[in-house]
């Protein structure tokens, strides 16, 4: 405590004087707004000061700052306060009423496929249909598709009906799988397609976006397709590839289509005769330091006792040379001799 503040409060018993002399210290917590009033946003916790700055000094810049803080928290202390029992007063926020940007773009809504475009153009609604359907021969609800669903009814009935003028040697079960193996498949083709429409479409978008500052530009959303056109032609390649191998020869007896290719086999490729001298030499002890390790992790991987052409079974050795006696049979051996 000061000496002046002692003094006064030796000499006055009401403490006006030591009351006088600390709020002193502090600046008043009433802030002069100025010509404009502030505007506040107690949910983000913020006050702007409208009036023109007058002075660029740190000072003045300080007590600027502190006169926005002191308002803003002045207008806090007006907030309604709950009490709570473990961490005390509490004032509520208000919602805030700023609009701050967003970090990121609005998202995109997902592309439509081809049927949602055609139902979306003709005003069709379409229905979806329930997983369970109810069996009349077994009375029981059984699942649409899947395990014992009720697409493959025709496949496992034991009786199948015959029209007259049928062909007599058709296998109507074997029809019936092949049929809807065939919808599978044209059903998985539409997926991929519509997959790949989709991703072409938000690749281009996103090429146009960001070319010339978002104005967008015919040729950059054009080379997005093309590069979008050819990984989906890699891909095919590669599943053709894939399905000839997939044979019992691996291919080799498959017949070829025409203007079909031949699929390219990997070549080896030779260091050439002349090459940098530390490359050379790098790539030697390399390849030392490879038969070294190589070496001592099959020596770590043999056990003693289990005889090898680089270890020496020491057990067998000594049976051997003792007779079958063992260790100790060798030291007596050796006192007699000394003895003799």
């Amino acid at each position: 405590m000061p000496a002046a503040i002692v003094a006064d409060t030796t000499t006055s018993l009401d403490g006006t004087a030591l009351a006088a002399a600390s709020t002193s210290k502090y600046k008043p917590t009433l802030v002069d707004e100025g010509a404009t009033p502030y505007q506040f946003d107690l949910g983000l916790l913020t006050s702007i000061n409208p009036n023109p700055v007058s002075s660029t000094t740190s000072a003045a810049l300080l007590e600027r700052a502190r006169d926005g803080v002191q308002s803003l928290v002045n207008r806090i202390f007006a907030l309604p306060v709950t009490r709570d029992a473990e961490h005390g007063p509490l004032a509520t926020l208000p919602p805030f009423t700023a609009r701050l940007p967003r970090e990121k773009s609005m998202p995109k809504p997902k592309p439509l496929t081809k049927w949602e475009k055609f139902a979306k153009q003709k005003g069709i609604q379409s229905r979806k249909k329930d997983k369970m359907v109810f069996d009349e021969a077994t009375q029981e609800w059984v699942p649409r598709w899947g395990f014992k669903g009720a697409n493959k009814d025709l496949e496992q009935q034991w009786i199948h009906e015959l029209k007259n003028n049928g062909n007599t040697d058709m296998d109507p079960a074997k029809t019936a799988k092949k049929e809807r193996l065939a919808k599978q498949a044209k059903n998985e083709k539409q997926r991929l397609g519509n997959i790949a429409r989709a991703a072409a479409s938000t690749a281009s978008s996103a090429a146009a976006s960001s070319s010339k500052g978002g104005l967008g530009d015919a040729n950059a959303a054009k080379l997005a397709r093309a590069a979008a056109r050819e990984q989906r032609k890699a891909q095919l390649e590669a599943d053709v590839l894939r399905s000839r191998a997939s044979t019992a020869s691996m291919g080799r007896f498959d017949k070829t289509l025409a203007g079909e290719s031949k699929p390219k086999g990997i070549k080896r490729k030779f260091d050439p005769n002349e090459k940098d001298v530390a490359a050379e030499r790098a790539g030697n002890l390399a390849l030392l330091n490879k038969l070294g390790t190589a070496a001592m992790r099959k020596k770590a991987l043999n056990t003693e006792g289990q005889g090898d052409k680089e270890l020496v079974n020491a057990r067998k050795a000594v049976q051997f040379a003792t007779g079958g006696h063992g260790v100790t049979s060798m030291g007596a051996k050796r006192g007699k001799r000394g003895a003799k």
